[in-house]
């Protein structure tokens, strides 16, 4: 049985609370269209938190599947969802898909992020990484945390992206949970993806907190 139980918050309150509380910091919908490709990229500047060392989730073989869940430890959303992304990312690995966690802002520490991954059971299971250029998150089209995303690599650093959208829908709507979810959207779009099936719903709306994105140079 997933442990939905609440956990203390290692990280400043008001930034959750800004987060979920104002309409300007919430996004209830992802404006990207599924199914978009992208040429093949530099290396994209992300860091890999500890344990782990693997910090390039483009760079793969063609046809490979990885999937990517923007995630902030700050907030309670997301973290409500951690069991989720941890279970989905066990069966994803186990069908040969790989399977990442960004974090898409510059500010927090390398500290916080690992005792985040520490206390949410992320280690062993994800990896984790730090998006602070949010270079990841504007190829992406990310734009909520928690948002995910199955892309399908092209073998030289380019994709097509299958999925962009909730990972399931444990919460209707901003302050409406439900006691368990009810549409596992990310699990599904996996197994349809690694099975060489469509994806039935290629973008659920995703319900969260709004990445706050720096100027582009």
């Amino acid at each position: 049985m997933i442990d939905r139980s609440p956990r203390t918050a290692t990280t400043p309150y008001h930034r959750a609370m800004r987060a979920m509380m104002l309409p300007a910091f919430i996004a209830l919908t992802t404006l990207a269209l599924g199914g978009c490709t992208s040429a093949a990229r530099v290396p994209l500047s992300l860091k890999a938190i500890a344990p782990h060392t693997s910090a390039q989730p483009l760079e793969g073989t063609r046809g490979s599947l990885v999937a990517l869940v923007f995630i902030s430890h700050e907030c309670p959303i997301a973290n409500a969802m951690m069991p989720d992304i941890s279970s989905v990312a066990t069966e994803a690995k186990a069908r040969g898909v790989a399977f990442f966690a960004v974090h898409p802002a510059s500010w927090p520490t390398d500290d916080a992020l690992t005792d985040h991954a520490r206390d949410y059971g992320l280690q062993g299971t994800v990896v984790v990484l730090a998006d602070q250029g949010q270079e990841l998150t504007r190829l992406i089209g990310a734009t909520v945390t928690p948002e995910a995303a199955l892309l399908r690599l092209d073998g030289n650093g380019g994709f097509e992206r299958l999925y962009l959208g909730r990972v399931n829908d444990l919460y209707a709507a901003i302050g409406r949970r439900r006691a368990n979810p009810t549409s596992n959207d990310l699990l599904d779009a996996i197994r349809a993806a690694s099975e060489g099936r469509a994806i039935a719903l290629p973008q659920p709306k995703a319900i969260g907190c709004f990445i706050e994105l720096s100027p582009s140079s």
